[in-house]
C-alpha cells in the first residue's frame, strides 16, 4: 500500500516541530562543546601542545555547526517569493530539465521526460520555481545512491492546475518518516540541514500551489507538485 503526505499541516504545528527540532540540535552541539572545554581546562596542564591543539579544533567544530545551524534558519526566513508573474513555464521547463541531463547524466541516473507540447503560463517566481525544483530532484538523487538502475522520471499533468511529478526508483520512504519530510531542521542525515522539501513547501504554498509525497518502501517516491496556472495575457 502506498503512503501519502499532503501538505495539511498548521502552521503552528509545523513551527513547534521545527523548533523542536533546532533545539534538539542546538543542544546536542552545545552540550558536545561544553564537555569538550571543560575536559581542556581540567587537564590543561596534563595535555601536551598537540593534545590541547586536538581539543580547540573539536570546540571550534562545534561553534562551526551552530554557526551553520544559524546560517541554514536565516536562509530559510530570507528565502521568499517576493512578487507572482505569469511565467512562460514550457521554456523554463525545457531549459530546467535540459540543465539536470547533464548533472543526471554524471551520476549514471536515467532520466525519463513526459510532458506535453503546449504554451503552458503559471503563477510564480523562477528563481524561486528553480529552488523548488532542484530541491525535490536533490533529495530524490540522494534516495538512490545505492539503487541498481536508478531512474527518476518527470512527468507534466495539464489538469485545472498544473500538476509536476518526480518519481524514482529508490527505497522507498517508512511512513514514520514520511510525516516529517515537510518539517524545517528534520534530516536523518548530520551533513544536511533539513530544509529542502520544508523549503520547497513553502515557496509553492506562497505561489499558490502545493505538494504531496507518496511513498512506501520497496516501492520508490512520487512528489507531486501543483502550480496555478495563469492566462497568457494576465
Amino acid at each position: 500500500m502506498r503512503l501519502k503526505k499532503e501538505t495539511n499541516i498548521q502552521s503552528g504545528e509545523l513551527f513547534d516541530r521545527a523548533l523542536s527540532n533546532i533545539r534538539h540540535l542546538l543542544s546536542n552541539s552545545v552540550g558536545t562543546l561544553k564537555i569538550t572545554l571543560e575536559v581542556l581546562l581540567e587537564h590543561y596542564d596534563q595535555f601536551d601542545e598537540s593534545k590541547r591543539t586536538e581539543f580547540l579544533e573539536r570546540a571550534v567544530g562545534q561553534v562551526a555547526k551552530q554557526q551553520q545551524l544559524l546560517d541554514s534558519m536565516k536562509t530559510y526566513s530570507r528565502t521568499v517569493v517576493k512578487r507572482l508573474n505569469p511565467i512562460n513555464f514550457e521554456a523554463f521547463w525545457q531549459n530546467w530539465v535540459q540543465e539536470k541531463r547533464e548533472v543526471l547524466a554524471i551520476r549514471n541516473i536515467r532520466l525519463i521526460v513526459r510532458d506535453f507540447d503546449k504554451p503552458m503560463y503559471i503563477f510564480g517566481e523562477e528563481r524561486m520555481l528553480g529552488l523548488v525544483f532542484d530541491a525535490v530532484l536533490a533529495n530524490a538523487i540522494e534516495a538512490m545512491i545505492n539503487t541498481e538502475d536508478p531512474f527518476i522520471e518527470l512527468s507534466l499533468y495539464d489538469e485545472e492546475d498544473l500538476k509536476i511529478v518526480v518519481r524514482d526508483n529508490g527505497p522507498g520512504i517508512e511512513q514514520d518518516q514520511l510525516e516529517k519530510l515537510f518539517i524545517p531542521f528534520y534530516s536523518k542525515s548530520a551533513d544536511r540541514s533539513g530544509l529542502g522539501l520544508p523549503l520547497a513547501r513553502k515557496l509553492l504554498v506562497s505561489m499558490g500551489g502545493s505538494i504531496s509525497i507518496e511513498s512506501a518502501p520497496g516501492e520508490g517516491t512520487n512528489v507531486c507538485m501543483w502550480l496555478r496556472q495563469a492566462q497568457r495575457n494576465h
